[in-house]
């Protein structure tokens, strides 16, 4: 009965709407001239009546079938009378606009015109009210009764925070863990290949995708791999292309040519190649591609690339060669109870009292463990508070063996009837598709479905209507923006099918001819199509859709092959909503789709818009924004006085007289300022008062006259809350030699009254008003202002405290501003009361920060985030003006002085005590950190970053003792970068370290202190510390370690087999430590990268052959730089290709020396090798023929062989099939020879192309 449920939710806002339209027209001039009067009276006595009975009937129709025909014969003549009823009410328009520009041709063709349309509207209307009598009457004959329908609520205050975690899994956490385990572990890879392939297999409603979703998040996850990319596979069960489509449009991020699916392999190869990627292929119905088509791309990635399949049928799973099965079963009763808590309880929900807990449990057992169902319920109870109304819910509640469809329709026949509508166009969209809350709302406006409540703007009830289905569960997987608003959202598949299901006939979705096929008898009915134009369904689009002339959304996905579409589509004379991408041209016979209201155009070949589209009197939303080459917009686009929304591409020039557009609320996603008299000036704004959320204007250099500035009347947009005024480099003289004094231009400016943010962005003049436009409280609502590139100004005021508000400040690029603050100012006050970001960049001339050097404290109580950078005559002092501070970058600054300690002098009491990250760069007289900055009362520290401070010397008062301090327990990252004068560190105590980096490049004697209490230590990184202690191998936890440029290091002999202590030790570098004569590297088993080079006094390779087995999964090594004495490489002990590396080695990166005259032969027993580089071989003459038994490798690079003259013979390079780059640099003599005339040239293979410079040559596989 879901289309039943359809027509009631459909003809309650419908019939509301067509009442408003008839009480407007029954006084208008057009139904009088017409003589339509009393026809109008009559429809809408006939519309009052049926409405008044459509609760009862939709009540009775789920049980009699009578009623449910009367609904639905209702529901077909409704849209006709609404049809009839726009065109009336655009030729109103339209003979209103004649009569605004009308001339003597119009005049004298205007009555034959107009008596034809009375003829043919009059007969229409008649028939139309004949055939809505004749079912008005029937009303009788069933007995329905008349009654009040319910009117819809707005909700506007409602909490949605509870809507943005749907990453968390609820009941599904043991195989979250056990699925990111398997993502972490390379080791877990497909019967020898490079990949693995997880599959989740389950019921629809699972969680399938949730916890695909929630494992492609995990942030662990994101960063082990190079490519990670979600393809949904639902679009179109029956395709056999589409698996391999989907997955090409995902990675290479393109559309794909349908003809060749070799080509798309190919990309696919050049996209996958040598990458550790992780995929997800949600919701699989065929794995008819997945040997010949899919497998063969995949297996050129890296080792440890990971699948993830979601599916319903597990024979699809065995089909994929499935290394791993998950099977989703129903959820326990306790996790099912934890689902519907988080879901139906909340902030603004019910309380949890013991009768809703019982009800609530029975409730649960009726969803059978089904999470979606659950979900369901819970979201619908939320707006429940008493016991009867849950009672009901449970009394109405049957769901069988896992089937949520009776769920769904529950929820949904309690949605107010707009919501009804609203949620079923949606189905007008391909599976998966991520719907821009927006453009959503855009289209609802455009078909009515949006009431007009009291004084709300319909955005705003929009706005109210997007988050009461997300609220209700029909939208899920909602994105935010940084503000924290929701801007789009996803529908479960199974909830497309239900709002299919729904709208039956009036929706279809064609991806293919069988979709047209199946549907080709319907389409009389068809109200809403989308349909994809590739491949077989273009070639004969839209013949076999001419019966849907009455069309009301057309969504066109890849209109290039469609030719014939643009003259075809006006047949489709009563369309609302057209969504056209890849087309080639407009048609000026678009002006006939009179009745359209949002109009989307995506091209890249379109360089202009016909002159007849100014006549589209209705259109409320233009979005051309996707059309690059289109320069200029046709001269009559003012005409269009409906329109709301204008988005157009950079590249596009602001139409002419838009200041005419009376209702238009926004221009995105920029406003280019033309000339005045070209009607594209700034003046144009005046009327405008529409306008709002972000107003971004270009180009304010045009604007060189203050009455201009005054005309445009800023401060009456009181719905603008952003606005950002640009200036071009170089305005001064960029307007045709015009000098202009921009800054008695810019006085004229009265900003809107409601702003929350604002940017200027490069004011040319030498002062700007900041002080008028802040003072006075104007700008009560203003949290954020940005001031950039103003480069002649002069002064800023202390705009924190004249306007308190402000919650963010950043100015940066002004070259001549001295001072900032005022020294008049009152310090009594706090200075910034609720100031949290604070940026000062880039200001070279900047020598005063005058609340800086004071010592008032909590100056700014509420300054969470400080950036000052470039600011070279700038000296800073950070005091106890900042208790709320917690991150802090300095760069490039004269001085830093952190002060020392709290009020009190106690060194273990910190005046930071909210400080959380501390970076300081390149700042020379920064010496040292105060006593107390890592103590334990400043609790919340936990990165401190010390990068190229040439005099700074360690964490303690330079002159004072080293203190015996307990240290802050959360510090996780100590770095300390190129400080040449660091004498000491102490990090004891400090348990829960995690990263140690120290590069001093100094004699740091005293060394560091401490490193055997780092027990959560993960990565060390000792750089030019002469001594590394000898407790440097210090954890067990420790996953990566580095020693270089140590000249005292001697190597772990100290302790005997203490490496083997580091069972997690992954990387492992020992590089320029001249003193190390021997390395003893056996049993470090979970060693993946290795880097040994730079050794002058390593004469024998620190491995033996039996140590090779005790390091399995080395992936990557780079090695060599070893004592000149040699005239051999000491290198791997491999005796032939069954030994451990030669099936894991991928990366080789190999120093030689003078002496060194060949490469090593047992390279070639490599055959996993995909990275080979070579370097500084200067005796090395040729390259050796057995580089072609290197199968898989991918790329070559010889750097710095100053005799090197031979590559292998072409034969052997031929057989490198793999190979899709070699580079070669600095190697003079083969440089040369590889010249097109050269010798060794003929040596390249025929498909690569080949690029030569002086030191360098390059060729790629073509």
């Amino acid at each position: 009965m879901a289309a039943e449920a359809f027509a009631t939710g459909f003809l309650a806002n419908i019939s509301s709407e067509i009442l408003k339209k008839l009480g407007a027209f029954a006084t208008h001039e057009l139904g009088l001239m017409l003589g339509f009067k009393g026809e109008l009276r009559k429809l809408k006595n006939i519309v009052e009546m049926i409405l008044a009975v459509l609760e009862d009937a939709e009540v009775r129709q789920a049980k009699e079938n009578a009623v449910r025909l009367w609904l639905q014969r209702l529901k077909q003549a409704v849209y006709d009378a609404e049809d009839v009823l726009d065109v009336v009410a655009y030729e109103s328009l339209r003979r209103k606009m004649g009569r605004r520009f009308k001339n003597k041709v119009h005049k004298f063709v205007w009555l034959p015109i107009r008596l034809a349309f009375r003829l043919k509207m009059a007969h229409k209307l008649q028939g139309i009210i004949r055939k809505l009598d004749d079912i008005a009457k029937q009303k009788n004959d069933f007995d329905l009764k008349g009654g009040q329908s319910s009117a819809y609520k707005t909700s506007l205050n409602r909490d949605t925070s509870r809507l943005l975690n749907d990453d968390e899994v609820v009941g599904r956490e043991v195989e979250k863990s056990k699925i990111v385990k398997m993502l972490l572990d390379d080791s877990i890879v497909n019967r020898g290949e490079n990949f693995s392939v997880i599959s989740i297999v389950g019921f629809g409603g699972f969680g399938k995708t949730t916890l695909a979703q929630s494992v492609y998040n995990h942030n662990e996850v994101s960063r082990c791999f190079h490519l990670t990319e979600w393809v949904c596979v639902a679009n179109d069960r029956s395709s056999d292309k589409i698996l391999l489509t989907e997955l090409f449009r995902n990675v290479c991020k393109s559309q794909p040519e349908l003809s060749n699916p070799s080509q798309m392999q190919e990309r696919l190869v050049k996209e996958l190649k040598d990458k550790k990627f992780f995929l997800v292929l949600d919701d699989v119905w065929d794995s008819s591609q997945w040997d010949d088509n899919i497998r063969v791309i995949l297996k050129y990635g890296a080792q440890g690339s990971k699948v993830i399949v979601t599916t319903r049928l597990e024979q699809v799973a065995r089909e994929m060669r499935t290394d791993h099965l998950i099977r989703l079963e129903e959820l326990s009763e306790v996790s099912s109870w934890a689902l519907f808590e988080k879901h139906a309880f909340g902030k603004d929900g019910p309380k949890k009292t013991c009768n809703l807990q019982v009800i609530g449990s029975e409730i649960v057992a009726k969803c059978h463990g089904v999470p979606l169902a659950i979900k369901f319920v819970g979201s619908l109870l939320y707006s429940k508070q008493t016991f009867e109304e849950w009672k009901t819910i449970s009394e109405n509640l049957n769901v069988v063996g896992g089937n949520v469809r009776d769920v769904l329709m529950l929820s949904y026949h309690h949605l107010p009837s707009p919501l009804k509508q609203c949620f079923q166009y949606c189905a007008v969209f391909p599976k998966d598709t991520r719907m821009l809350k927006s453009f959503l709302i855009h289209q609802w406006m455009a078909h009515g479905f949006i009431p007009s409540l009291d004084d709300l703007e319909m955005e705003q009830v929009g706005n109210d209507f997007f988050r009461s289905l997300c609220w209700s569960s029909f939208f899920q997987d909602m994105k935010v923006n940084k503000n924290g608003d929701i801007i789009s959202c996803k529908m479960h598949d199974l909830v497309h099918d239900f709002a299919q299901s729904i709208m039956q006939k009036e929706c279809l979705f064609a991806s293919s001819r069988a979709d047209v096929t199946r549907n080709i008898n319907n389409t009389g009915e068809t109200r809403h199509l989308g349909v994809i134009l590739d491949n077989d369904i273009s070639i004969n689009f839209p013949e076999d859709l001419y019966q849907a002339e009455k069309l009301r959304t057309l969504f066109a996905y890849r209109c290039m092959r469609a030719t014939a579409l643009m003259n075809a589509l006006m047949k489709y004379k009563f369309i609302r909503v057209l969504h056209l991408e890849q087309i080639k041209d407009v048609p000026s016979s678009i002006c006939k789709l009179i009745l359209l209201r949002y109009l989307y155009i995506q091209s890249y070949s379109l360089t202009s818009l016909p002159q007849s589209i100014s006549q589209l009197y209705y259109l409320e939303t233009l979005n051309i924004k996707k059309c690059p080459r289109l320069k200029e917009l046709p001269d009559d686009m003012w005409k269009l006085t409906n329109l709301r929304y204008l988005y157009i591409a950079e590249s596009t020039k602001m139409l002419k007289k838009f200041g005419r557009l009376h209702n238009l609320r926004s221009i995105s996603p920029i406003l280019f300022l033309g000339e005045e008299e070209d009607g594209r000036g700034i003046g144009e704004l005046e009327c405008l008062n529409n306008l709002c959320g972000h107003l971004r204007i270009h180009n304010m250099e045009r604007v060189r006259d203050a009455s201009h500035v005054r005309k445009a009347k800023l401060m009456e947009k009181g719905k603008v809350y952003q606005l950002e005024m640009v200036w071009n480099e170089g305005a001064e003289s960029a307007v045709e030699g015009k000098k202009t004094d921009y800054s008695k231009v810019v006085e004229a400016l009265e900003l809107p009254p409601n702003l929350i943010k604002l940017r200027v962005n490069g004011f040319p003049g030498v002062k700007l008003p900041l002080t008028k436009w802040l003072a006075n409280g104007s700008l009560s609502y203003l949290v954020e202002i940005k001031l950039q590139k103003c480069r002649n100004l002069e002064e800023i005021p202390p705009i924190w405290h004249i306007q308190p508000s402000l919650e963010t400040v950043e100015i940066s690029w002004m070259n001549k501003v001295k001072v900032l603050g005022d020294k008049c100012t009152s310090t009594r006050a706090p200075t910034a009361p609720r100031l949290k970001h604070l940026t000062l960049t880039h200001m070279r001339a900047l020598e005063d920060w005058v609340e800086n050097s004071t010592t008032t404290p909590n100056s700014f109580p509420f300054l969470e985030e400080l950036r000052v950078e470039n600011c070279r005559k700038l000296s800073l002092t950070l005091t106890s003006s900042f208790p709320s501070l917690k991150e802090i970058y300095i760069n490039e600054i004269g001085g830093l002085d952190m002060m020392c300690s709290s009020a009190d002098n106690d060194p273990r009491r910190h005046h930071l005590p909210s400080l959380t990250s501390l970076k300081v760069t390149d700042v020379p007289e920064f010496t040292t950190l105060p006593k107390g900055f890592l103590a334990a009362d400043n609790e919340h520290l936990q990165s401190v970053n010390i990068w190229d401070c040439d005099k700074f010397q360690g964490f303690v008062d330079v002159e004072g003792p080293e203190l015996p301090l307990l240290f802050s327990s959360n510090l996780k990252e100590i770095v300390v970068h190129r400080c040449p004068n660091l004498e000491s560190i102490n990090v004891r105590g400090l348990t829960s370290l995690q990263t140690l980096q120290i590069t001093a490049y100094s004699g740091l004697e005293s060394s560091i202190l401490g490193l055997q209490s780092l027990r959560a230590l993960k990565n060390l990184t000792l750089d030019g510390v002469p001594s590394p202690p000898e407790d440097a191998i210090c954890s067990k936890s420790l996953k990566k370690l580095q020693i270089i440029n140590c000249s005292n290091f001697q190597g772990f002999t100290q302790h005997e087999h203490e490496l083997q202590l580091l069972t997690s030790l992954e990387e492992l570098e020992i590089s320029s430590c001249s003193s190390l004569t021997s390395l003893e590297l056996s049993g470090v088993v979970s060693l993946t990268k290795l880097t040994i080079r730079d050794l002058k006094g390593i004469k024998s390779f620190p491995f033996s052959s039996e140590d090779l087995h005790c390091i399995p999964s080395l992936r990557r090594l780079s090695i060599g730089g070893f004592s000149e004495e040699l005239d051999h490489l000491p290198f791997l002990p491999l005796e032939d290709s069954n030994s451990p590396w030669c099936s894991s080695l991928e990366y080789l990166r190999i120093w030689g020396w003078d002496k060194i005259t060949s490469l090593p032969h047992h390279l070639q027993y490599l055959t996993a090798l995909r990275y080979l580089h070579i370097r500084q071989f200067d005796s090395l003459v040729a390259l050796p023929e057995w580089l072609g038994n290197l199968s898989s490798l991918h790329d070559l690079a010889i750097d710095s062989c100053a005799n090197l003259m031979h590559l292998p013979s072409k034969q052997q390079l031929q057989r490198l099939t793999l190979l899709d780059s070699v580079t070669i640099l600095n190697c003079p003599l083969l440089s040369d020879r590889l010249k097109p005339d050269g010798e060794e040239r003929p040596k390249i293979p025929d498909d690569y192309q080949v690029s030569h410079s002086v030191v360098l040559v390059y060729w790629k596989r073509k």
